[in-house]
């Protein structure tokens, strides 16, 4: 009689064993595919972060579920979340903001495919749906829109042609300021995965954008305007 007892705690140990791995592995046989809502494509190494959640976090945090190690990004930089009529992504009070097409969102902005979302310098792609996987690489391939830089004070208009233009006192600069605040080699204004930059040099006078000095790489919208001292020059899509 002992040894039967001895031998049913034995035989009920293995079948509880049994009943675990059988569970475990049905969770994993079955677990769905996860959706893909959304995609955020990286402007700087084409690096593709797929949107599976409703809400989806952005910022320098390990704890963020898209995480920059740039130092303009916030630890807590931004949401990307999905609601009842659309995407929307919300600025959780990060240092240097969120832009959607080069405008600052105060709290939350509604997203459009193909918007471009800039948290601090990290400039990401926003395409909508799960195919949009699919269409990255054509939309990436766009040709770039003719643009060009024109002089506000006497409309002179300056072809953005090539890879880059230079701005500054320099002789044989794209466009030469001659003026002793402006650096020999000041600004230049490049072109990046079909879009239009702008990079400051000078060290005398701060190349603006817009109003705000920039300091590192800075994406171009329509209608921006570069201010180098009293000189300002309008950003326009052709």
């Amino acid at each position: 009689m002992l040894e039967l007892e001895y031998l049913m705690r034995y035989v009920l140990c293995i079948l509880a064993i049994a009943v675990i791995i059988n569970c475990v592995w049905s969770l994993i046989r079955l677990r769905p595919d996860k959706k893909v809502y959304a995609i955020l494509l990286n402007m700087a190494n084409d690096e593709q972060h797929p949107i599976t959640c409703y809400e989806t976090s952005v910022g320098r945090s390990k704890s963020c579920d898209i995480i920059f190690t740039n130092s303009t990004v916030s630890r807590s930089h931004a949401v990307v979340a999905l609601r009842k009529d659309g995407f929307y992504v919300f600025d959780t009070e990060s240092k240097t903001g969120v832009y959607v097409n080069g405008e600052k969102i105060q709290k939350s902005e509604k997203l459009s495919d193909g918007d471009v979302i800039a948290f601090g310098t990290a400039i990401m792609k926003f395409y909508i749906g799960s195919e949009a996987d699919n269409d990255i690489s054509h939309k990436k391939d766009e040709n770039i829109k003719l643009s060009r830089l024109v002089n506000l004070a006497d409309n002179t208009e300056f072809t953005l042609d090539g890879d880059f233009i230079t701005i500054g006192r320099e002789k044989g600069s794209n466009i030469e300021i001659s003026a002793p605040y402006v650096s020999r080699r000041q600004a230049e204004v490049f072109k990046y995965n079909n879009h239009w930059y702008i990079k400051n040099f000078g060290k005398i006078t701060k190349t603006a954008l817009n109003g705000d000095a920039i300091f590192s790489d800075t994406p171009l919208y329509d209608g921006d305007v570069i201010r180098i001292g009293d000189f300002e020059f309008l950003y326009e899509e052709i």
